[in-house]
């Protein structure tokens, strides 16, 4: 317990610079799978080692002591966590279950605005289908805009389009355009981003994490709109997408434009899908993260017997 329960806080540290590695340098599938399903360990693993720290507080307070059978003052000399380090804990703790309230409140309110859209989608108000294409919205806005709209208990999730969009692409174009948006909605990518919000809450080290998650998601769909048309459209599709609707904004190119682009992560995108399929035999960084998440679980299981091995120490003596 003397060391090994600060472990987990480390392993988060190193795993911050390890996601974006990751999520750039291996299949994008898997890389979302393995940080979304590390970061949930570490932040489970965070969370139990500052309860760990923070239990030797309560455990000083009389009443606590007396149901667990030992004497408040032997805390102090049996336990080696100093008091101060179980008060911040403790504060640590409290501060992090409101960032999870907050999140979660976050993705509440987002998943009204779901159901808000669904309604007004519903409505007879200009939209219409895309002729041909089942599960496909298009909304009548000369802004290039496209994105998927999970679906519901009452509706299933359904592609929304902007005529203007449509406009700026040629055929095949919207076709990997669709199919982008469809990957969304087939792999319930909404789902990775929920669950990596969430665990950044719990371990707020991991704040930068679900960033990369998300390229990581968007790459997953710009390769399974590349198996369904072409590397090279999917490319051109994304970076005429890109430029359109940086263009509505910005009166002509110029470095804003280019910052922008930045930070869309568009270059990046489009250079990928310029490159060969990612090789899916990399699996050594995967295999790291997957390693540093199972190192921060064993942390905590052997901390947490360190600590009930002292307190059963107290209760005898």
């Amino acid at each position: 317990m003397r060391t090994v329960i600060y472990l987990p806080f480390a392993l988060s540290l190193v795993f911050v610079g390890l996601s974006r590695l990751v999520c750039r340098r291996t299949s994008p599938r898997p890389a979302a799978w393995s940080v979304t399903v590390a970061m949930v360990l570490l932040a489970g693993s965070t969370v139990a080692a500052l309860a760990l720290l923070a239990w030797p507080l309560a455990a000083r307070l009389p009443i606590v002591a007396h149901l667990g059978g030992w004497q408040p003052g032997a805390v102090n000399r049996g336990v080696p966590v100093p008091e101060l380090v179980s008060f911040l804990a403790s504060v640590a703790l409290a501060a992090m279950a409101t960032l999870v309230v907050r999140q979660a409140l976050r993705f509440r309110d987002g998943l009204v605005a779901m159901s808000r859209m669904h309604a007004d989608l519903a409505a007879p108000s200009g939209v219409a289908g895309v002729t041909g294409v089942a599960g496909v919205t298009v909304i009548e806005d000369h802004r290039p805009s496209a994105h998927a709209l999970p679906g519901t208990l009452s509706r299933p999730g359904v592609v929304v389009v902007s005529s203007g969009l449509l406009d700026a692409l040629d055929g095949d174009e919207r076709a990997a355009m669709l199919a982008h948006e469809r990957a969304h909605l087939t792999h319930a990518h909404r789902r990775f981003v929920v669950v990596a919000g969430l665990a950044a809450a719990m371990n707020p080290v991991l704040w930068p994490c679900p960033g990369d998650v998300t390229f990581a998601l968007e790459r997953w769909a710009d390769e399974d709109a590349a198996s369904r048309t072409s590397r090279t459209v999917t490319a051109r599709a994304l970076a005429k997408a890109a430029l359109a609707k940086l263009s509505s904004v910005h009166e002509r190119v110029n470095l804003g434009l280019a910052l922008e682009l930045g930070r869309l992560g568009a270059p990046e995108r489009v250079a990928a899908l310029l490159e060969p399929e990612p090789d899916r035999r990399r699996t050594v960084l995967v295999g790291l993260v997957a390693g540093l998440a199972l190192v921060g679980i064993l942390a905590i299981v052997w901390a947490t017997r360190d600590t009930e091995h002292l307190f059963e120490h107290l209760q005898r003596h």
